[in-house]
C-alpha cells in the first residue's frame, strides 16, 4: 500500500514554525501528519464530499487539522490546524479553506 505525499499550505508552514517552542503540540501535530501520510482519507472525517476536505480531531488538547485528498496524485494537501475554540471560528476556517480550494480549481 502506497503512502500519501504531504503538501503544505503556507498557513500550516507558518503555524509549524511557531510550534518550535511548544514541543507537546508539535509532537501531536507530527503524529496526525504521520497518520494522514499513511491512511490518507481514512485518517480523518470527511467535512465536504464535493471538495474532498477532511478534518482530524483530537480532544486533549482540542486540536483540529484540515486537509484535502488528491487521489490521482496520492497527495494530502495540509491546510492548517486550530486549537478548538468556538463553533463559529471553526466554521470560518472551514469556509476559508473551501474558498482556497475553489480558487485553485479556476
Amino acid at each position: 500500500m502506497s503512502n500519501y505525499n504531504l503538501v503544505f499550505d503556507e498557513v500550516i508552514l507558518k503555524q509549524l514554525k511557531k510550534l518550535e517552542r511548544d514541543i507537546r503540540t508539535k509532537q501531536i501535530i507530527s503524529k496526525i501528519l504521520d497518520k494522514i501520510e499513511e491512511l490518507g482519507p481514512d485518517a480523518g472525517n470527511l467535512i465536504d464530499s464535493r471538495l474532498k476536505i477532511y478534518e482530524v480531531k483530537r480532544k486533549h488538547p482540542p486540536i483540529r487539522l484540515y486537509y484535502k485528498i488528491i487521489e490521482e496524485k496520492k497527495e494530502a494537501y495540509i491546510f492548517e490546524y486550530e486549537m478548538k475554540t468556538s463553533h463559529k471560528k471553526q466554521q470560518n476556517i472551514i469556509n476559508k479553506i473551501k474558498g482556497k480550494v475553489n480558487e485553485s480549481k479556476t
